[in-house]
C-alpha cells in the first residue's frame, strides 16, 4: 500500500529535520485513507533529542483534537535520523507498538535519514504487532524524479 504525500508536504518535512539538525525532529501525518493533506510539527521532548524523540503529549492531543473537527485521520507519524539511515530502530518499532494500542499497522511511519545533510532520504514503513517491518511505497503530486 502507497501513501501520497504532496510535494509541499515532503519539503515541510525536509525543512523541519533540517532545522532541528543535531536534535531528531518529528510530527503527525493528517489526510484521508492513505493520502497527506498536511503534517503538523510536534516538539521533541525526550531528554536526548540528538539520539530519539517523544512527541509532546499535550500537543499530540491538540492536533487529535483539531483532526476530528476537520474530518481528517492521524495516517502516520515521522520522524528523523540524524545519524543512522531511515530505517526503524528496535526503539523505533517498541514504541510504535506502544503508542498505537497494539495496531500499528494502522499507521504509515515516515522517517527521514539526515546521513548526508545535502540530500536527505525519506522512506516509508509500516509496522506490525509482531514487529514485522514492511516498507512502502511513497507518491507525490507532479513530475516524477528522473536521474
Amino acid at each position: 500500500m502507497a501513501i501520497f504525500l504532496p510535494k509541499k508536504v515532503i519539503g515541510n518535512m525536509f525543512d523541519h529535520s533540517l532545522n532541528l539538525d543535531p536534535e531528531e525532529a518529528c510530527g503527525v501525518l493528517l489526510g484521508n485513507k492513505n493520502q497527506v493533506s498536511k503534517n503538523v510539527r510536534i516538539n521533541n521532548i525526550h531528554e536526548e533529542p540528538l539520539t530519539r524523540y517523544t512527541m509532546d503529549p499535550n500537543e499530540l492531543l491538540k492536533v487529535t483534537l483539531e483532526a476530528e473537527k476537520k474530518d481528517l485521520e492521524i495516517i502516520g507519524f515521522y520522524h528523523s535520523h540524524v545519524y543512522t539511515q531511515a530505517f526503524p530502530s528496535s526503539t523505533d518499532i517498541k514504541e510504535a507498538i506502544t503508542h498505537s494500542f497494539g495496531n500499528p499497522v494502522d499507521y504509515f511511519y515516515i522517517l527521514i535519514s539526515l546521513v548526508e545533510k545535502n540530500r536527505p532520504i525519506m522512506r516509508a514503513f509500516k509496522i506490525d504487532s509482531l514487529k514485522n517491518v514492511n516498507e512502502e511505497n511513497i507518491t507525490f503530486d507532479g513530475d516524477q524524479y528522473r536521474s
